[in-house]
């Protein structure tokens, strides 16, 4: 099926005629980094896109060489000038291996906002998804059933998610392995924010995903964010990525509450500007993916419709 959805996506891109208009933010999601292709495979992570700096830095100049301006939340916020082509890139959870970007956001001089789950920081907590891939690896479950288990438990809240991997695997289950797969602590994540091209947003306390959290909790959940991300790097965002992309007119009101201006999903799509009040707080992003052909990802993410992007929405309304 992936392949058909390939072809038919390589079709469009053919006929398609808008890879290069004006007036258009593409938004796209990074989570973890490695080294180089002899980290991966190890399985310190869950199922994810595989990317290494190498992969990172492709994308960048790609980009860039497509005459797009990388460009930080405030500048959405402040309103994006009319007739260019704009790229907001971004990482989400907090991992610490996302300082492999500095690097080349310091060469190209590209802003790069990072959301942050402010307890996995706070508490030195894997990530529950990695943890969970990890103990299903070990008892001989294979990536498609670590996939399987993990969207099924997605539907729960992250106390019961915590208390169900320390009750099966017990409570070291959520001790990370190594710098691959640990967050930030709070000293690191401050040096990491001083750096110019780095712009920290709000993922929430742990990791919520907003749609399982009654409005009350997920007000918790995001002021509680933004009161640590401020006691710990001296400010509150003003942008947030809603975790795993599912959001609600409860969600985005909550975020509004706490202050937030502009806000993330997951949906694969570009914007048009320019930007209404509404579409500012719920901006589609692309997943790019390691080891796989960076200037097709990059055509796509441009094109005006690709049928797998279309399919992915139709299957994931609260994107």
């Amino acid at each position: 099926m992936k392949k058909g959805l390939n072809a038919v996506d390589d079709l469009a891109l053919a006929a398609d005629r808008r890879a290069q208009a004006p007036d258009t933010l593409v938004n796209v999601l990074f989570h973890s980094l490695y080294e180089s292709p002899a980290h991966l495979g190890k399985g310190e992570l869950g199922p994810n896109q595989d990317v290494t700096v190498a992969d990172f830095r492709g994308f960048v100049e790609e980009m860039l060489e497509s005459g797009y301006t990388v460009v930080s939340p405030a500048q959405i916020d402040a309103g994006l000038p009319p007739g260019g082509r704009y790229l907001t890139i971004t990482f989400d959870d907090g991992y610490f291996n996302n300082t492999l970007a500095l690097d080349v956001l310091n060469e190209f001089r590209a802003p790069a906002t990072f959301f942050i789950s402010t307890d996995h920081v706070r508490q030195n907590k894997a990530f529950w998804w990695d943890a969970f891939s990890r103990a299903l690896a070990r008892s001989g479950a294979t990536p498609g059933e670590q996939k399987i288990e993990i969207e099924r438990v997605k539907t729960w809240t992250p106390e019961k998610i915590d208390a169900f991997l320390c009750e099966r695997f017990g409570p070291s289950v959520l001790t990370p392995h190594s710098d691959v797969d640990r967050p930030f602590t709070p000293p690191e994540l401050r040096q990491f924010a001083l750096n110019p091209w780095v712009h920290l947003g709000n993922h929430t306390r742990d990791h919520a995903i907003l749609t399982n959290c009654t409005p009350g909790q997920m007000a918790h959940q995001i002021e509680s964010c933004q009161h640590a991300l401020a006691e710990m790097v001296g400010y509150r965002p003003i942008v947030i990525a809603y975790p795993n992309g599912n959001h609600s007119p409860s969600a985005v009101r909550a975020a509004q509450d706490a202050g937030l201006r502009v806000g993330f999903t997951v949906a694969p799509h570009s914007e048009q500007l320019p930007l209404s009040d509404a579409s500012r707080m719920t901006l589609g992003r692309f997943l790019f993916f390691g080891g796989q052909d960076i200037r097709r990802q990059c055509r796509l993410f441009s094109a005006r419709f690709v049928p797998s992007h279309a399919l992915k929405r139709l299957m994931h309304p609260t994107y």
